[in-house]
């Protein structure tokens, strides 16, 4: 009897380890520890731009154009910060942008779509429509504004901008008139432009000026500016546009490259003025809530005594518009 027990009890052992396996493979259960565990995790997921509330990008490059422009607030090293890994020269164009972008550069004028998926949806936009932006305004506005859609991380809405040296004209005069005159430019060539604004007594965020060009539908979206540096040496006109890797705006990044190029390397060729190539920045608001094509354009630097006085002259304020509209027609592959 003692026996036939004790055989009872082996088997009912054997079957109950038998059934415990069979469940645990059913389940798919960790049999071998918590490494198991995190090999079944799928290693893509890691990082998806709509699922993060805040600035997913740590740029250093706090001293540009819309939170400090101001005699020597915009420095050259501010500037000379990303050159050797992402600026764009004229002989040095990223693979990967030429290619992303060779449907940009076409004949066509008819209506195209592009999606702005980090930027709340898609946008018709019309490559006959063009809006310029001329940075500033008479008076700057210090209260603050999310760099970008969802962002924690705020600036001011817009600055008041930086002074010529020599001529001391306000950078805010400066854009106003050399966009006044790139509009008549392109109205002339038979683009529909929309100003952000034409009157200097305005009180304009960058994201509300960001908004026009994407209300608008604009095939382009040009922000000019004048620069800035703590040394009077510095001279020469660059681009600034957002990275492939913009947490707000990366479906317009390979676009707004190609755009800041064609642009840049058309101003520079009519006015002879230095190419100091596109930069890459990932904390300018204006760009960051823009759903369209984007590019700031540096025209020069206003801390420069030459180019100073050399921008406050009508006849190259007019290469300058007429430049710029060169590069639009490039762009559009006109």
């Amino acid at each position: 009897m003692k026996r036939l027990l004790t055989f009872l009890l082996s088997l009912t052992c054997i079957i109950s380890i038998y059934m415990m396996t069979a469940y645990a493979g059913e389940l798919n259960l960790p049999m071998a520890g918590a490494e198991r565990v995190f090999s079944s995790m799928p290693v893509n997921y890691v990082y998806e731009p709509e699922l993060w509330s805040g600035s997913a990008m740590d740029t250093s490059e706090d001293t540009q154009e819309e939170d400090t422009q101001g005699g020597t607030d915009q420095t050259e090293e501010a500037g000379e910060e990303t050159a050797e890994d992402s600026e764009l020269t004229s002989e040095q164009t990223p693979e990967q942008t030429s290619e992303q972008t060779e449907n940009t550069e076409t004949s066509e004028t008819s209506e195209v779509t592009e999606e702005s998926a980090s930027a709340g949806g898609s946008v018709v936009v019309n490559n006959r429509i063009v809006c310029i932006d001329a940075g500033h305004q008479a008076k700057g506005d210090s209260s603050k504004e999310p760099i970008g859609p969802g962002a924690t991380e705020t600036k001011a809405k817009v600055a008041s901008g930086t002074t010529g040296t020599v001529t001391g004209v306000p950078e805010y005069q400066l854009t106003l008139d050399v966009a006044l005159k790139l509009q008549a430019e392109l109205e002339s060539r038979g683009y529909k432009v929309v100003m952000c604004r034409t009157t200097h007594n305005v009180n304009i965020s960058n994201s509300e000026r960001a908004a026009i060009a994407n209300n608008a539908g604009a095939g382009a979206f040009l922000r000019l500016h004048g620069n800035g540096s703590s040394s009077s040496s510095v001279a020469g006109a660059e681009a600034l546009a957002p990275s492939t890797a913009n947490p707000y705006c990366a479906s317009i990044a390979p676009a707004s490259q190609t755009l800041s190029k064609c642009v840049l390397d058309g101003m520079c060729a009519a006015s002879g003025a230095a190419n100091r190539g596109v930069k890459i920045y990932d904390n300018m608001s204006g760009i960051n809530w823009s759903k369209v094509p984007v590019t700031i354009i540096e025209m020069g630097y206003m801390t420069n005594p030459a180019e100073d006085q050399a921008m406050q002259d009508s006849a190259y304020q007019t290469k300058l518009a007429k430049g710029m509209a060169d590069g639009v027609d490039k762009y559009f592959g006109l």
